[in-house]
C-alpha cells in the first residue's frame, strides 16, 4: 500500500503541475474576472435586479377581473326564466404609481450594478496582492537557495580546514549548523511559494491551473497624483460609495410610491346580461376602495427605518473611505522612503562588505565566524530589500483599493 501511494503521488503531482502556466499580473486580473466563481455568483444579482425592472414595466400590476352570475327562476303562471350576467373590470393606477415604480426599479438596478462593480474591485485587489505575495515568496526562495549554496561551500571549507588543523571544532560546527538552517529555511520558503500559488489559482477559478506561476517582478513606477484630490477621486470612483447613495435614492422613491399606493385606484368595468327570457341589459361599473383600515402604515414605518439605516451606513462608509484613503496614502509614502533607504544605505554597503570579507576568507585572513556574520548581514539586507519592495507594491494596491480604481 505504501509503495502504491508513493508511486501515485509523484504522477498526480506532475499531472497537476502540467496544467499550471506562467501568467502576468494583467493576465491574472483578466482571468479572475472571467472565471472566479464567487464573483460570477455576485454578478447573478443583476439578473434579479433586471427582473424588478421587467415587473415595473408591466402594462398593469393588476389583471382584468371577469365575474359572472346566473340563476334559474321557476314560475307557476308563466314559463320558467334562466337569467345570467357577465362583467369585466380593471383596476387603474392614476396617481403616477407606474412611473414611480419604474424609477425605484431603475435605482435598484443601478445600486446592484455598483455592488457588482465593488465585488470586482475587491477581487482585483485580492488577485494583485496574492500575485505580489507569490512573487515575494519566489524571490525569497531564490535568495535562500543562493544562501544554501553559499553555506554548503562554507561548510565544505570549514570541514576541510578542520581536517587540516586550521580551525577549531567550534568554527566547523558553526558552519555545519548554518548550512542546516539555510537548507531548512529553503524547504519552508518553497512551501510558502507553493501555498501562495495555490491561493492565486483559487482566485483565478483554476483557469490557469491549480498553482499558476507569477511572471515579472515587483518593481513599479512611482505614482504621480494630486494628493489634494484623493478624497474627491475616491468619492467619484468608489462603487460602494455610489451604491450607498443609490440605495438612499431608491428608498426615497419607495417612500413616495408607498404614499401613492394608499390613494384609491378606481376600478372600471362593463357588464351585460339576460333576464326574464326576453330582456337584455348592459351597463358600466365604477368603484374604488376606501383606505379606512389599511393605509400602509407598516410599510411606511419599514421604509422610513430602512432609509434612516441607509443614511447611517452611507455616513459610516464616508468615514471609512476618508480613513482608508488617508492611511493608504501615508503607508505608500512611507514604503517609498523605506525602499529608497534600503537600496542606498543597506543593500549596497552590505553586499560590498561581504565581497571584501569573502576575499579575505579565501586568502586565509578571516575566520569562519566573522565571515558567517557578514554573510547573514548581507543576506538579511537583501531579504529586507525584497520585503521593502513588497511593502511598496502592497501599499499601492491598498491605495488603489481605497480610491476605487487604478491610479
Amino acid at each position: 500500500m505504501v509503495a502504491l501511494v508513493l508511486a501515485v503521488i509523484p504522477a498526480w503531482t506532475s499531472q497537476a503541475r502540467a496544467a499550471d502556466r506562467e501568467i502576468t499580473l494583467d493576465e491574472a486580473v483578466a482571468i479572475a474576472l472571467e472565471n472566479n466563481p464567487d464573483y460570477a455568483a455576485a454578478a447573478r444579482e443583476l439578473t434579479i435586479a433586471r427582473a424588478e425592472i421587467e415587473r415595473a414595466n408591466y402594462v398593469s400590476q393588476f389583471n382584468p377581473e371577469v365575474d359572472s352570475a346566473g340563476d334559474y327562476k321557476g314560475r307557476s303562471d308563466r314559463s320558467n326564466s334562466q337569467d345570467w350576467r357577465v362583467g369585466l373590470s380593471q383596476q387603474l393606477e392614476i396617481f403616477g404609481q407606474p412611473a414611480l415604480r419604474k424609477q425605484s426599479a431603475g435605482y435598484g438596478f443601478a445600486r446592484t450594478s455598483a455592488d457588482v462593480t465593488n465585488q470586482a474591485r475587491l477581487l482585483m485587489a485580492a488577485v494583485k496582492l496574492t500575485f505580489y505575495e507569490s512573487i515575494r515568496a519566489r524571490d525569497e526562495s531564490n535568495l535562500l537557495s543562493e544562501l544554501a549554496d553559499l553555506d554548503r561551500k562554507l561548510n565544505d571549507a570549514g570541514q576541510a580546514r578542520l581536517k587540516a588543523g586550521e580551525v577549531g571544532q567550534i568554527d566547523a560546527n558553526l558552519a555545519r549548523v548554518r548550512y542546516g538552517e539555510s537548507e531548512r529555511a529553503l524547504i519552508e520558503s518553497r512551501e510558502r511559494y507553493r501555498l501562495e500559488r495555490s491561493s492565486l489559482g483559487r482566485l483565478l477559478g483554476g483557469a490557469a491551473g491549480p498553482e499558476p506561476a507569477p511572471s515579472g517582478s515587483m518593481s513599479v513606477e512611482p505614482l504621480r497624483i494630486d494628493s489634494n484630490r484623493l478624497f474627491e477621486i475616491a468619492r467619484e470612483q468608489r462603487p460602494d460609495y455610489q451604491a450607498a447613495q443609490l440605495e438612499i435614492a431608491r428608498l426615497k422613491m419607495e417612500a413616495l410610491l408607498n404614499r401613492k399606493l394608499v390613494l384609491p385606484n378606481p376600478t372600471i368595468g362593463a357588464f351585460g346580461g339576460h333576464e326574464n327570457n326576453t330582456e337584455h341589459f348592459a351597463g358600466i361599473t365604477l368603484g374604488f376602495p376606501i383606505p379606512l383600515f389599511n393605509q400602509r402604515q407598516a410599510e411606511a414605518t419599514a421604509i422610513a427605518g430602512k432609509l434612516a439605516q441607509a443614511k447611517d451606513r452611507a455616513r459610516a462608509l464616508e468615514l471609512d473611505l476618508e480613513r482608508e484613503v488617508r492611511d493608504a496614502w501615508q503607508r505608500y509614502n512611507s514604503a517609498l522612503v523605506v525602499l529608497s533607504i534600503n537600496q542606498k544605505e543597506v543593500v549596497e554597503p552590505a553586499r560590498e562588505s561581504f565581497d571584501l570579507l569573502e576575499e579575505a576568507f579565501q586568502a586565509g585572513k578571516l575566520d569562519l565566524l566573522n565571515l558567517s556574520v557578514a554573510e547573514r548581514q548581507a543576506f538579511e539586507a537583501r531579504m529586507g530589500y525584497v520585503r521593502a519592495w513588497f511593502d511598496l507594491v502592497s501599499a499601492r494596491v491598498a491605495l488603489e483599493l481605497a480610491l476605487g480604481g487604478a491610479v
